[in-house]
């Protein structure tokens, strides 16, 4: 007598499996995306709370007379407008490439108001802003 020993998947149990793991997949992938883009952001954030910081240190380090940038700052310039000054800061890194409100809700707790989120990266950027000498606040107008 001849021993009848099979063992394997049948061809519908392999097919239910993939199916599965093609809606696992399915699912994950806007999810993965959606998070990324949230890392995105938060770096942008964090570039833009450095340039802040840099900005704020040299605008009250500055005598008021002519800026001239100091070696290593990325300040380039401090200039007077109609209710405060202007400062600009180059060298700004925007990773984010989806415009997302409130860059992923993340920019709601900045001592500055920040500008839209542009969408698109942007590499050496300059970042501008200006310090209201009316009201003490501070906001980032623009990257480019």
């Amino acid at each position: 007598m001849k021993k009848n020993n099979k063992k394997g998947f049948t061809l519908a149990e392999l097919l239910i499996v993939v199916a599965i793991i093609a809606v696992l997949v399915a699912i994950a992938i806007p999810i993965f995306n959606s998070q990324l883009e949230k890392s995105r952001d938060s770096v942008s954030i964090s570039n833009l709370r450095t340039a802040y910081a840099e900005a704020a240190a040299e605008f009250l380090t500055w005598d008021g007379g002519t800026y001239d940038q100091a070696p290593g700052s990325k300040v380039a310039s401090i200039d007077p407008i109609s209710n405060g000054f202007q400062i600009t800061v180059e060298d700004v890194d925007i990773k984010s490439q989806n415009a997302t409100p409130s860059w992923s809700n993340l920019a709601n707790d900045l001592p500055f108001t920040a500008p839209a989120d542009p969408g698109a990266p942007i590499d050496d950027g300059v970042a501008t802003f200006d310090y209201n000498s009316n009201t003490g606040e501070w906001a980032c107008t623009s990257i480019a």
